[in-house]
């Protein structure tokens, strides 16, 4: 019992520091997005996602048709609403890596560092301020990092965990976001998903269908 509640503690603990991790990041990209285009790619992208159209090669679907939602908010230029929603995913990014340095180091203090050192960084906080795919793409190679740990951190006779599909369908879903980059991130995934390697592979023909289903 004394066990469970410590559990349930920690658990509660976690989400508080994942809330204000999200909060300090989105409240500082929040007052430092511009609300008019700027430059490179932003006016582009923008102009893809007010008319749900198709951005550059490769093409970038879902950014593209997430960028669009943002179009609809009732707040601010259309700018300023496409800007919003990479600022959306690069403070979720952000919590995603509290989380990871939580699991890996067991730290509160380091996790902070870690996402709020990342948050900050120059070149990531300026990519999460205008029309563009990287705060979403980190998004997705954290968010899987983190699935992929937790799932190999649980006993091997566990067979309802149900992380294998979600992996797989955020994986899909992250290769028709950038697919050059994901690819790219493929080896860190695979050598943190190794250990679960046999298991993955008894449900290889469910988890392509789901991964496919994303994609």
């Amino acid at each position: 019992m004394t066990a469970d509640f410590t559990g349930r503690d920690r658990r509660r603990h976690d989400a508080a520091d994942c809330l204000l991790t999200f909060l300090v990041v989105f409240g500082n990209y929040l007052v430092s997005t511009p609300r008019g285009v700027m430059l490179d790619d932003d006016g582009f992208f923008i102009l893809a996602a007010w008319f749900n159209g198709v951005a550059h090669p490769p093409g970038y679907p879902l950014y593209t048709f997430l960028a669009h939602l943002g179009t609809l908010l009732p707040i601010g230029s259309v700018a300023f609403r496409v800007h919003l929603m990479s600022a959306l995913f690069g403070a979720l990014a952000c919590v995603c890596i509290w989380k990871l340095a939580r699991l890996l180091l067991d730290s509160r203090l380091y996790a902070y560092a870690a996402a709020l050192a990342f948050g900050f960084s120059r070149t990531f906080w300026s990519q999460s301020i205008i029309a563009e795919v990287y705060s979403l793409n980190v998004l997705f190679i954290a968010g899987l990092l983190l699935l992929a740990l937790a799932y190999t951190r649980q006993p091997e006779h566990d067979g309802r965990d149900g992380r294998p599909l979600w992996i797989a369908l955020l994986y899909g879903l992250s290769l028709s976001n950038h697919w050059p980059l994901m690819l790219l991130s493929t080896p860190a995934l695979a050598a943190v998903l190794w250990p679960k390697r046999r298991q993955m592979a008894g449900q290889a023909p469910a988890l392509l269908g789901v991964l496919l289903l994303g994609l």
